[in-house]
């Protein structure tokens, strides 16, 4: 009969955990690598608003949202925020207008939301470390995400709108006539 050297049992059973342990990892890394496209369900967003507020997309399922990756920096977003205002001072009621923020500091956040006098119509996550931005597939900013009632993806824009943009793309989300 022939003995397994200990030695090989050894290296094999590390071998093991180590491919177990790689494995687990790229599995859930897998869970981000294809994001989320026009028709899926949304990824669900968990955050903190810039008052303080805790926050859940999934709340706001049976309304549709506009979804609005920023920064408080970028010129594209900045001048799209006039248009952002007086959609969601408009339109606010029928649909509910959500930014989030693409990695920066609260204090920026805060200061941009501040500055640029963002009304109580409007959301404002806070999202530090970006987390959001890979599960649906956020490269740049501004990137608007157009999600129906039932909480599913409409359509997807990369950068930035003006308001009759917003309005068109909001009718297609969903979004009642008054």
């Amino acid at each position: 009969m022939h003995k397994v050297p200990r030695r090989n049992i050894i290296i094999f059973s590390v071998a093991a955990i180590v491919a177990g342990i790689l494995g687990y990892y790229l599995w859930q890394y897998g869970k981000y690598v294809t994001p989320a496209k026009i028709g899926d369900i949304t990824p669900d967003i968990k955050a903190v608003t810039v008052t303080g507020q805790s926050f859940e997309l999934k709340n706001l399922q049976g309304d549709p949202v506009f979804l609005n990756f920023f920064t408080p920096w970028c010129p594209p977003c900045i001048q799209e925020t006039p248009d952002l205002i007086a959609f969601a001072k408009q339109y606010g009621k029928r649909i509910h207008v959500v930014l989030i923020d693409r990695g920066d500091d609260s204090v920026l956040v805060r200061n941009y939301v501040s500055k640029y006098h963002i009304p109580s119509e409007m959301t404002v996550l806070l999202s530090s470390t970006d987390h959001w931005s890979p599960p649906y597939g956020v490269t740049g900013q501004p990137e608007t995400f157009l999600i129906s009632s039932n909480g599913r993806i409409v359509k997807h824009i990369i950068g930035p709108l003006t308001e009759a943009q917003m309005v068109q793309y909001a009718k297609e989300a969903g979004m009642k006539n008054p």
